[in-house]
């Protein structure tokens, strides 16, 4: 007999319905699972995204657009530096997701008084699209400062606060 055409004696032929079976399960679970993973991250994401509002009855000039979009960008900074002071470290994405879903609803608010899609204000279209391009590369740099840097800047603090408690840290040489 050719050993390579002898059946395999782990594949009964009466356990095929079981197998079948089995792999049917298998298939159920994981599709439901993905689908549950999914639909949390998707809801997730809208949650973190507000919706753009129609625009308002009556539209701000263009330099109050533009002044708006520079006082946007001031306080986008202006929370991104204080990303490093954030306690602990690791929080930081936390942090920065919470200002983030703050800050996109003001932006939404001031490009609904602003008329953007109109074909006057294209330059200033092409302001808010940008600023809110750097925004979303700071919450990247915050995902990533969070899981990479974030541990060791925390572990740095703790030797920091463990040195201290050293005799020694309060005498001069």
């Amino acid at each position: 007999m050719d050993p390579v055409s002898a059946p395999d004696p782990r594949k009964d032929p009466r356990f095929r319905r079981f197998r079948g079976g089995a792999y049917g399960v298998y298939i159920l679970l994981t599709t439901i699972f993905s689908v549950w993973i999914l639909w949390s991250v998707a809801r997730s994401v809208a949650a973190m995204t507000p919706e753009r509002p129609p625009n308002a009855a009556e539209l701000l000039t263009f330099r109050e657009c533009l002044d708006g979009a520079q006082a946007l960008w001031k306080e986008l900074e202006s929370g991104r530096e204080k990303l490093v002071r954030v306690q602990p470290a690791r929080d930081v994405d936390r942090e920065w997701m919470r200002f983030r879903t703050e800050w996109l609803e003001r932006l939404r608010q001031r490009e609904s008084m602003c008329g953007l899609e109109s074909r006057e204000r294209e330059r200033l279209r092409a302001v808010y699209r940008r600023l809110e391009t750097v925004q979303d590369l700071y919450t990247i740099h915050a995902v990533q400062y969070a899981g990479e840097v974030g541990g060791a800047v925390d572990a740095l603090h703790a030797a920091f606060a463990t040195a201290r408690q050293d005799p020694g840290a309060g005498r001069l040489p």
